[in-house]
């Protein structure tokens, strides 16, 4: 095999790197014509208002042995806050409005319920340190709601 010269080398170099941009390019095309995201089903001043319930309940605040770290904006009806505790994977709690004849939820206050982000099997029994989470998570939404009423129109059943 004779040795690569300095012509063959570059053009195996700009073949590569040509090759390398289109498959970014195509990337980033699918990305962008990817399944849309959930809309958001309140306004800007109703989300501007849940985030103003929430108001401490955010990323740093202590819950007993779980602590904030991740609260998404409200999408599909729901906002989600990400959990964690030393030693545990993330939680991900998902808040809604609470439905009365809903599925039941591991927490609830009087006016939102929250469930699993990404549920376990049916058949497949609630860790304790999950509902010991949802539960403190309920309570600190219970302090909100004794301060002031939910905005619920972002987070629809």
């Amino acid at each position: 095999m004779p040795p690569l010269g300095r012509t063959s080398l570059l053009g195996t170099l700009l073949a590569y790197a040509g090759l390398t941009l289109g498959v970014c390019i195509l990337s980033r095309a699918s990305a962008c014509a990817g399944a849309p995201q959930p809309a958001s089903h309140g306004t800007a001043a109703e989300e501007t208002a849940l985030w103003a319930f929430f108001g401490p309940v955010a990323p740093g605040m202590s819950l007993g042995t779980w602590s904030i770290v991740h609260v998404t904006p409200p999408r599909g009806g729901s906002v989600i806050f990400t959990l964690r505790a030393a030693g545990l994977p993330d939680l991900e709690l998902a808040v809604t409005r609470l439905v009365p004849d809903g599925p039941r939820p591991l927490a609830r206050t009087a006016h939102l319920a929250l469930y699993l982000a990404r549920p376990d099997p049916s058949d497949s029994p609630t860790p304790s340190a999950t509902l010991a989470a949802a539960t403190a998570l309920a309570e600190a939404f219970t302090a909100r709601e004794a301060a002031m009423s939910p905005p619920l129109a972002p987070l629809t059943p």
